[in-house]
């Protein structure tokens, strides 16, 4: 066999294995994707109501409608990574940028050490805070207002 086959063959099979490589990363995406989709519905349906949303404030320099609302999960992630329940693409939103969870019966926002910071009501956030229908979370220049549903 020349040495020109062999390479041949050799790019062949690299181009191979980099197709299944970059299949088994869309399947894993496709799987997350849909596992964040069925938590949400989930949580949902086993309350038998919305959980209430966050609304879209101040867009920044994202894509984002402002008055757009965000249906919550009873854990909601907020960041720019594809991952997150809210996705942010804001340049200074980290990729798992703040955690919004429902906890004994109360909404409480952590900043999960993302770079630039969490602001709760225009005060940045150095600890996981309890929040309220109407409080404003910051991420970059975003702004997104909490309206809880009734309890």
């Amino acid at each position: 066999m020349s040495l020109n086959v062999l390479l041949l063959i050799l790019r062949i099979a690299g181009a191979l294995l980099l197709y299944i490589f970059l299949l088994g990363m869309l399947a894993v995406i496709w799987r997350d994707w849909r596992a964040v989709a069925d938590q949400a519905e989930w949580s949902r349906a086993s309350t038998g109501r919305s959980l209430g949303g966050l609304v879209v404030v101040d867009a920044g320099k994202t894509d984002l409608l402002p008055g757009h609302a965000f249906p919550l999960a009873v854990i909601t992630g907020l960041g720019r990574a594809l991952s997150n329940t809210i996705v942010i693409e804001d340049a200074f939103a980290s990729s798992e940028h703040a955690l919004l969870a429902l906890r004994d019966g109360r909404w409480w926002l952590e900043d999960l050490g993302s770079r630039n910071g969490t602001r709760l009501n225009g005060e940045q956030l150095n600890a996981p805070a309890i929040v309220a229908t109407g409080d404003e979370i910051g991420i970059g220049g975003v702004r997104l207002r909490i309206e809880l549903a009734d309890a």
